[in-house]
This record gives C-alpha cells, structure tokens and sequence, in this order.
C-alpha cells in the first residue's frame, strides 16, 4: 500500500541546491522523479519551488517556508502539472490536512497530521480502508471494503489489533 509518495529529504537545510525524488503513481506502481530545489533561505517568508530534473520548466513541488523551516503549504504535481498531493505543515513537521490524488484528479487518499504523526480518521480509497489514527497509531475501527461492501472490520487500541470481525458476501 502506497502511503507516502514523497521523499521528504526537502525538509531538511542546505547551503547548497538539493535533489530530492518525487514518486508518482502510474498504472505499473509508482515513478521515480528526480527533484532539484533552490537552496534553503532564513528569509521571514517565502515559497519554495522544486522542478522536475527532466524538465526545469515544470513545477514538481511548491512548499511555504519561514525561517528556514516548512510552515504553510505543501503541494506536489504530477509532470502534467495535475496536482498529486496537498498538505499542510506546522513550524518544521506536518500538521494538518493530507490529500493525496490519482491521475483522472480523484482523491485516493485522505487524512490529517498533527504534530508530525497521523492522527484522526484516514480514508485509503483505492484500497477500501477507512481507518482511524490517534498520535501515530492506529486506534478505533478500521473498515475494509470490496465492490462497496464491507468484508472485515478490525479494532485497534494504541496500535496493537484487538478484534477482528468478517462479513459474508
């Protein structure tokens, strides 16, 4: 299950320009793109722009940044153009909503952060799995789907798997 499609070596200060990889999901699997950014700045406030290394003239990711660190909001782009992904970073981490799409635009994927970990309800649409996080793990019910019915329902507490119920089709 693809759950995160993007190296987050971007986060990270440099003095000096940074290559980061961006995959991208296709009918095979998933695409690696090579993703070149601008040197990280201490300004205040200010956008910064990866390209695709294959074609500089194409926006890859746009993420806000203050002083040095990720706040504000993320988004990467299919080579299209298309968007791919919109998140929302606190001072440093990620903190707030996650969307993840596939190529015809859809959402595939949907949830939050806080803090840098996953936390509340979280919707893995292409594999039918609506589940819940609380602080980076897996708590409450987690619901799994085929053909729009329900096949299994599991219950988490603080991550560890406590009960497991099928369904008949």
């Amino acid at each position: 299950m693809i759950i995160c499609l993007v190296s987050w070596v971007v986060i990270g200060s440099s003095a000096i320009a940074q290559p980061d990889t961006l995959w991208v999901p296709d009918q095979d699997g998933v695409e690696p793109y090579a993703v070149h950014y601008a040197p990280v700045r201490m300004d205040p406030q200010y956008k910064r722009i990866g390209h695709f290394a294959f074609d500089t003239t194409k926006v890859a990711v746009e993420l806000d940044y203050k002083r040095g660190q990720p706040s504000g909001i993320y988004r990467a782009f299919f080579p299209d153009g298309r968007p791919l992904i919109f998140a929302v970073y606190g001072f440093g981490s990620l903190h707030g909503d996650w969307t993840e799409y596939a190529e015809d635009g859809t959402v595939t994927l949907k949830g939050q952060y806080r803090q840098g970990k996953r936390d509340g309800p979280w919707a893995f649409r292409k594999e039918g799995i609506i589940g819940h996080y609380k602080k980076g793990e897996k708590h409450g019910k987690w619901k799994y789907f085929a053909n729009g019915n329900q096949t299994r329902q599991e219950k988490f507490r603080k991550g560890a798997l406590k009960r497991t119920r099928t369904f008949d089709q």
